[in-house]
């Protein structure tokens, strides 16, 4: 296969259009057509070669990531552990057997029980080669899920390079606890983890843009409780709420208290999840949830229909900032000092080199 058959026709297609559009409105060479034509060889080569080390990446990225989902589905199925693909893992290996094309990220979802014993086996399980990222295992951990990450790699998402914590490519691991049946209690306990959460990620600095739509009164008591509360106590309070979601529940309805879709779409029926069926990923076995068509249609809708191309986003690291081997402790030491808790406006934080 050659380099560019890696591309697919409408990519070549984009490419070309979009160099010679850019070139033939270079006003330098618009009367020698010599040089206009030097000059969209030059350009078409130039992203050509961009576009497929990208893809490159992205594949050999890919792969890594399954290496660590093999590692944890071999504990798992070990210990009897309960576990699924979800969220894009688990529609690209319906839709497409494996990864959706531009994902970059696998994710999956345990039972809580199951979570806990495995954060009690990972180090003696996982070896040296893999390390599990939680509160528990890392000093200044601040996620209420997990991450199984690989020794000697580095995945540099922006937001944590301030932070001294473990930046390997990873997996995403995500506690199902139960929620209570009742709808107002339901809304209670999201909005508490989303509130807790913003005061979390601001003493962080990793928070997205907060104030968006918000009023005055509630800027000012957020800045005022954010910077009164410590962050010890905040981690307390959100890990009791998920506590107190367990006990107040019936054991009927499931949560990802820290998932991305929020409520109500991340609540789903327990029969749903079950104990698992296996499913095929890129050529190998995994579980996913037991009746995982009635979840994706409950979370996503139509999951089967590919989304619009401006839709289909990835974590868009730079590739520069991969790396797959070779890497240290000493590597995932902060390399950037960020100045404010949090952003006001929606640009970039301001940020110093250490």
């Amino acid at each position: 296969m050659s380099r560019t058959e890696k591309l697919n026709t409408k990519e070549l297609t984009d490419i070309a259009v979009s160099t010679i559009t850019e070139k033939l409105s270079c006003e330098s060479c618009q009367d020698d057509s010599a040089a206009m034509s030097k000059e969209i060889q030059l350009a078409l080569e130039e992203k050509l070669s961009a576009c497929i080390k990208e893809k490159e990446t992205l594949r050999k990225l890919q792969l890594t990531e399954l290496e660590i989902l093999k590692e944890v589905d071999r504990i798992c199925r070990k210990h009897n552990l309960r576990y699924y693909i979800v969220g894009g893992t688990l529609i690209g290996a319906v839709r497409h057997k494996g990864f959706i094309p531009w994902d970059d990220d696998i994710d999956i979802s345990m039972p809580r029980e199951d979570f806990d014993k495995l954060c009690s086996l990972a180090s003696a399980e996982l070896g040296d080669g893999y390390f599990f990222q939680t509160q528990k295992s890392e000093k200044g951990c601040y996620f209420y899920y997990g991450k199984v990450r690989k020794e000697g790699t580095y995945f540099g998402e922006e937001k944590f390079e301030h932070l001294p914590l473990h930046k390997g490519i990873f997996i995403d691991v995500f506690p199902l606890d139960y929620i209570p049946d009742n709808t107002i209690l339901q809304k209670i306990i999201f909005r508490g983890f989303s509130c807790l959460g913003g005061f979390i990620c601001s003493k962080e600095k990793t928070t997205e843009f907060l104030y968006k739509n918000m009023s005055l009164p509630f800027i000012l008591s957020f800045r005022f409780l954010q910077c009164l509360l410590p962050k010890k106590f905040l981690l307390w309070l959100r890990s009791g709420l998920g506590k107190l979601s367990n006990k107040l529940s019936k054991k009927n309805l499931l949560a990802s208290l820290s998932g991305f879709h929020g409520y109500p779409n991340e609540i789903a029926p327990a029969q749903w999840w079950g104990d698992g069926c296996d499913i095929e990923f890129e050529g190998y076995t995994f579980r996913a949830p037991s009746e995982y068509h009635t979840l994706l249609t409950h979370m996503f809708g139509d999951y089967m229909q590919l989304p619009p191309e401006e839709e289909r986003v990835n974590h868009s690291v730079d590739s520069s900032k991969i790396i797959f081997s070779g890497c240290t402790p000493q590597d995932y030491a902060p390399k950037i000092k960020r100045k404010h808790s949090h952003r006001y406006f929606p640009a970039e934080y301001d940020t110093e080199n250490i």
